[in-house]
C-alpha cells in the first residue's frame, strides 16, 4: 500500500512539471498591431478595428480572449460587434476584433480611456511585446443656442423664448445674454440677462417684452437677442443659433388715438356718433384711446371732459392708427383751452371701411406734424 502511495506521488510530480512548461519557447508570439493611440469622437459612432498578429503561423486553431478596462464601460460607451474569443485559424498570421462607439444622450466631460489586454490564450501561444491596445472616447463640446434664428410674433408682454442644449450634462450651464432694439419698449427682462440650464436638463427660457401701444413700424418692430458668454468649457454656441432676431407684428388695435399732454391730469373721453349716441368711453391717462366699436361707416366724435384742474393751455399730441396696422395720420400737436371745451367735441372721425379721416375741432394747432 505504501509503494502504491509513493508511485502516485511520483506521477503527480511528473504531471505538475509537465503543466508548468505548457508553451514551448518556439511557440508563436501573439501581440497587438499597435498604432499611435486614437481618440474617437462619440457623436460619430466610429467602428474600431483591433488587429492581433502572430510571429509565425500556428499548427492549430488558436483561441484568444480579451479584457477591457478603463473609465469607458463596455456595453455603455462601446460594444463588441464581433464574437469573442477570437479564433485565428491554423496557418494564419492575423485576426481582428471590432468595437463600435455608442452614441448616448448624456454629455461626459473629458476623455474616457479603454485598455484592451489578453485575457486567455491558446495553449500553443505566448505573449509578445505589444500586449495592450489603448484608445480614448470623448464628447465634442455640447452645443447650445436659441431654438430659432428668427421669430415673428405679435406684440405682447412676457414672451418666452426657448434656449436649448444639445444634450444634458452633469453640471449647470450658465448663459449671459444681451438685447438690442431701436424701440425703447422692446427689451429683455433684466432678471433674464443671466439664465441657467440646470444639470441634467436641456432647455431654459428667457422673457422679453414687446408691447408698444404706439403705432410701430420699420426697425422699431425688431428686437435682437444674443448669447454673449457661456460659463462652461464643455459648451459651445451652435452655428447660426447664437442670436435671435424677433420681428414683432404690430398689434391690431382697431383705430387708436394716441394722446400725450404736458401734465399728469387724467382726461375722461367718450366716442359718440353724429346723433350723440355713445360708442365707447373711458379715461385717457396720457396714453391712448382705442376705438374698436365703430362698426358702421359714418361720422363720430371724440369727446373730451375735464377731470380735475387743467392748465388753461395744455398741449396734446394726437396720432391715429387703423386696424390695418398702418398710421392713418399724425394729426399734430394741439393746444387745448380746456376752460372752453369742457364736454366738447375735440376730434371728428369720419369712417369709410378701413379708412379714417381725423379732423380736429375746437382746438388750435401749435406745431402740425406731417403724415410721413
Amino acid at each position: 500500500m505504501k509503494q502504491i502511495s509513493v508511485l502516485f506521488s511520483i506521477l503527480l510530480l511528473i504531471w505538475g512539471c509537465k503543466n508548468e512548461v505548457e508553451v514551448s519557447p518556439e511557440a508563436p508570439r501573439v501581440q497587438f498591431l499597435v498604432s499611435p493611440q486614437h481618440i474617437y469622437q462619440e457623436s460619430k459612432g466610429d467602428t474600431i478595428s483591433i488587429s492581433v498578429i502572430l510571429s509565425k503561423p500556428s499548427t492549430q486553431n488558436e483561441k484568444i480572449d480579451f479584457s477591457f478596462n478603463g473609465s469607458a464601460i463596455l456595453g455603455q460607451d462601446y460594444q463588441l460587434i464581433t464574437p469573442t474569443p477570437l479564433i485565428i485559424k491554423a496557418g494564419d498570421l492575423k485576426g481582428e476584433i471590432k468595437l463600435k462607439i455608442i452614441k448616448d444622450l448624456v454629455f461626459e466631460s473629458g476623455t474616457e480611456n479603454v485598455t484592451v489586454t489578453f485575457k486567455t490564450l491558446g495553449s500553443n501561444l505566448q505573449v509578445g511585446t505589444n500586449n495592450s491596445f489603448e484608445f480614448g472616447i470623448y464628447d465634442a463640446k455640447a452645443l447650445v443656442g436659441f431654438e430659432l434664428a428668427t421669430l415673428d410674433i405679435h406684440e405682447a408682454n412676457n414672451i418666452k423664448v426657448k434656449v436649448k442644449l444639445e444634450k444634458p450634462i452633469n453640471e449647470d450651464v450658465v448663459l449671459y445674454l444681451a438685447s438690442s432694439s431701436t424701440n425703447p419698449y422692446y427689451r429683455l427682462h433684466t432678471n433674464h440677462e443671466k439664465v441657467v440650464i440646470a444639470a441634467g436638463s436641456t432647455e431654459t427660457f428667457v422673457s422679453v417684452d414687446l408691447l408698444d401701444t404706439r403705432p410701430t413700424t420699420g426697425q422699431n418692430l425688431l428686437l435682437s437677442l444674443k448669447i454673449t458668454e457661456i460659463k462652461n468649457d464643455d459648451i459651445m454656441i451652435a452655428s447660426g443659433l447664437g442670436s435671435l432676431l424677433i420681428k414683432a407684428i404690430d398689434t391690431n388695435w382697431g383705430l387708436q388715438l394716441f394722446v400725450d399732454w404736458n401734465n399728469n391730469t387724467d382726461i375722461d373721453y367718450e366716442i359718440v356718433d353724429s346723433n350723440g349716441n355713445s360708442s365707447d368711453f373711458g379715461i385717457a391717462k396720457g396714453g391712448f384711446v382705442t376705438v374698436q366699436n365703430l362698426q358702421n361707416d359714418g361720422t363720430y366724435y371724440l369727446k373730451l371732459k375735464v377731470n380735475g384742474n387743467l392748465l388753461d393751455k395744455t398741449t396734446m399730441a394726437i396720432i391715429a392708427k387703423n386696424n390695418t396696422n398702418d398710421i392713418v395720420s399724425v394729426v399734430g400737436n394741439y393746444k387745448f383751452n380746456f376752460l372752453k371745451i369742457e364736454d366738447s367735441m375735440a376730434l371728428r372721425i369720419d369712417k369709410q371701411g378701413l379708412n379714417y379721416t381725423i379732423i380736429p375741432r375746437d382746438i388750435s394747432i401749435v406745431s402740425p406734424v406731417g403724415i410721413g
